[in-house]
């Protein structure tokens, strides 16, 4: 079921982080003479972010190829990875971890801590992560006289913050182009409900809903100067171009949000869920707009993914798979490709690998 936004400390809240996907040669639908479709790859690497389950605790656990490549953490205390990226072979992985009393943000390196992100004695949340150059982004919220404040760091270093107590945000995705840098998620002021909020560089830039029902993005994507986000409106999964509604991808009749999108050669594909009448979530991937087929294991489960990835007919999801409990899944297509055991998946990265250049294993 659908949770109440601003509570971060389920492991089922997971962001996306990085998770806003897009491939740098992509062309958006709209460009009158599309550039040559990419070749297709022929293999992968994929690497996957979240928890497992080990005696009742969370550890926070990054996977390569279905295998596990990092335990972050020891299990001593809870703690969960949300988002990774992957830079000439270097794995940066962002989430947060119980400590002392409170969620602290963390960023690591190849599976060992890198930054501690947020202050001492207060809760900090990192959802998003990217990197440029030598440069590494993390983007989420941390508590600023009491209230939840959407966050970018740089390099273990706040770079922005982006409301004032007694507002309250928290950003989820994370983009960095060239020299732009874009944050998203949620932003509630002085009205009941909060807004769908993208922040370029320091300031605001768009709201894109109105205040009326709740709004929330959870991806973003940059293809040909044209900015897609991913997210809710309402109860209604929905996906932004350029900051008017592109797609709504749910009727709005019960609980839904679209979590990840990616674009490949004009094709635009999201991942995210709805509610079923049983009050659990049942995972879906459209693409551009239009449902294509539904996430389960043929039980009567159901699933939650966290992000997706495509080349031609290849589509990677990676999520949640309900079914006599919680358990980290990669799909490809409609049917399951690593189970990754108790847990969840809550961000994935994918390298494709080339003829040419072929040294990856799918």
């Amino acid at each position: 079921m659908k949770q109440n936004m601003f509570t971060l400390f389920a492991p089922l809240l997971a962001a996306l982080l990085f998770n806003a996907a897009c491939s740098s040669d992509d062309s958006s639908p709209d460009t009158p003479t599309p550039t040559p479709p990419t070749p297709q790859p022929t293999s992968y690497d994929i690497y996957v972010a979240g928890y497992k389950t080990v005696s009742s605790k969370a550890v926070a656990t990054v996977w390569k190829n279905g295998e596990e490549l990092y335990a972050l953490t020891d299990g001593t205390t809870n703690a969960w990875a949300y988002a990774l990226c992957v830079v000439d072979g270097t794995v940066y992985t962002a989430g947060y971890e119980e400590q002392q009393g409170h969620i602290v943000a963390c960023l690591w390196e190849n599976g060992s801590l890198k930054y501690t992100l947020g202050a001492a004695g207060s809760n900090s949340y990192a959802m998003a992560v990217a990197a440029a150059g030598s440069d590494v982004y993390a983007a989420g919220s941390t508590t600023v006289d009491g209230s939840l404040t959407a966050t970018v760091w740089k390099n273990g270093t706040v770079l922005y913050t982006y409301s004032v107590s007694p507002a309250t945000s928290q950003a989820r995705a994370l983009l960095v182009s060239d020299s732009e840098l874009y944050a998203a998620g949620n932003l509630l002021t002085g009205g009941t409900q909060q807004v769908a909020q993208i922040w370029q560089g320091a300031d605001a830039f768009r709201t894109l809903t109105d205040g009326t029902t709740p709004g929330d993005i959870r991806a973003l994507c940059l293809a040909d100067g044209t900015l897609y986000a991913a997210g809710s409106e309402g109860e209604t999964a929905t996906v932004w171009q350029n900051g008017t509604t592109l797609y709504a991808l749910t009727d709005g009749t019960t609980s839904a949000e679209a979590m990840s999108l990616w674009m490949d050669n004009g094709t635009i594909y999201t991942t995210g869920y709805y509610t079923k009448p049983d009050f659990e979530e049942q995972g879906v991937v459209w693409r551009n707009g239009t449902q294509l087929f539904t996430l389960t294991d043929d039980t009567s489960g159901g699933s939650l993914p966290y992000a997706i990835a495509a080349w031609g007919d290849d589509i990677f999801t990676a999520g949640t798979l309900f079914h006599n409990g919680r358990h980290a899944t990669v799909w490809k297509g409609s049917g399951i490709l690593y189970a990754l055991g108790r847990g969840e998946a809550m961000a994935m990265f994918v390298v494709p690998h080339y003829a040419e250049n072929d040294s990856g294993s799918n």
